[in-house]
């Protein structure tokens, strides 16, 4: 069947999202940016992908669980068929030293599971999830953790940062801001996609709201539940000292620099926490302070690869390298993602003239990210 790995990714996916994994929340997932993924059809569902590279392994799925112990990193091997369980096996135990817990994840009946792969996984400490008509169960839990530091930290590294650099799909701050204040000072028998529409108008539809609600949890100001977290409530605060006003129409077609200064330093202090952001900046610095998109991603690229390729790649499968065209590049972060930034104080390019259009005519050769030089001069 074609796509049917793929199909599996998409269902498991689905599941782990909806209800969680050994009875704890997801709190982000990654799939694995393999070509055979990208091309197929459900590779929008799929997104955010980038290549999941652990220390020379790769992992269909990686996510970050809500353990009662902590957050616990999980990684797992996806199948199309039970036919395939030995190099399954063979796979999910290759990357257990790089995260808390490993899996293979079979689209078959946990009663029609055969008795050498449960006894094999059983042995190697690998985890073993099936498919129950559509629901996804626990067959046999895997092994206590103890993986490497460095490999974890890589791991969670991907998980924090790859998210922000594929996912937020509006592209001015003040948006995801107003969400974290109405979120936290709204009316308590409202929804936030209801505050939203009685008091931002600018996002006239429910599309743009949904964006903004999970826009603003991408970047940590509301949970997965669009509840204020801790620095959703710092920003509301901010905001709220500063008389921000969601019942008011600002000017966003103006630069919020220069508008609002302090509700762009806001706005600053939330983007600049984004490793995607971080990387950005600090690619920028070690390299006097201005770049065209092309050698601005691959000199990202040469300090986090995994995240330079989330962040700038269309096709997050393929080689991150010189002479990068435009329908290469990922359209939401050269309009979206780069407006942001220039709003909020971060960039003092603006979003290209050439971007948010069709990929055929993005001239990447000619966007320039520069930083702002009185940021430059004092950048450590």
């Amino acid at each position: 069947m074609p796509h049917a790995e793929a199909r599996v990714v998409h269902s498991l996916k689905q599941h782990l999202l909806k209800h969680g994994l050994r009875e704890s929340r997801v709190l982000h997932l990654l799939v694995d940016a393999h070509p055979s993924y990208v091309r197929s059809p459900f590779a929008r569902a799929l997104e955010p992908m980038t290549q999941l590279t652990l220390e020379d392994t790769r992992p269909d799925i990686l996510c970050s669980v809500a353990r009662p112990e902590g957050v616990l990193v999980t990684g797992i091997e996806v199948k199309a068929s039970e036919r395939d369980w030995a190099h399954g096996l063979g796979q999910a135990h290759t990357y257990r030293p790089s995260v808390h817990h490993a899996y293979l994840a079979l689209p078959t009946p946990a009663g029609k599971l055969r008795a050498p792969t449960l006894a094999q996984a059983r042995r190697i400490g690998v985890g073993i999830l099936a498919q129950d008509s559509k629901h996804w169960v626990e067959v046999i839990p895997p092994e206590d953790p103890s993986p490497l530091p460095r490999a974890v930290s890589q791991a969670s590294s991907l998980l924090e940062g790859v998210p922000a650099a594929r996912s937020l799909q509006l592209n001015h701050p003040l948006n995801y801001l107003a969400a974290a204040f109405l979120a936290d000072r709204g009316t308590p028998s409202q929804s936030l996609l209801e505050a939203l529409a009685a008091h931002w108008k600018a996002l006239r539809t429910e599309g743009t709201r949904r964006h903004a609600a999970t826009g603003a949890s991408t970047l940590g100001l509301l949970d997965l539940d669009w509840k204020p977290t801790v620095e959703g409530r710092a920003v509301a605060d901010l905001l709220a000292a500063l008389h921000f006003d969601p019942d008011a129409r600002y000017a966003k077609r103006e630069r919020l620099l220069e508008v609002h200064p302090a509700f762009a330093a806001v706005a600053r202090f939330v983007l600049i926490r984004q490793p995607a952001v971080r990387l950005i900046h600090r690619t920028l610095v070690d390299h006097g302070g201005s770049l065209t998109l092309p050698k601005l991603a691959v000199a990202a690229g040469r300090e986090d690869l995994a995240l330079a390729t989330a962040l700038f790649l269309a096709d997050p499968s393929i080689e991150l390298k010189p002479g990068l065209r435009g329908p290469d590049i990922y359209p939401s972060t050269v309009f979206k993602l780069k407006q942001n930034l220039w709003h909020a104080g971060l960039l003092d390019t603006k979003a290209h003239g050439s971007s948010g259009k069709k990929a055929s005519v993005y001239r990447p050769e000619e966007d320039v990210w520069a930083l702002p030089r009185h940021k430059l001069n004092t950048a450590t």
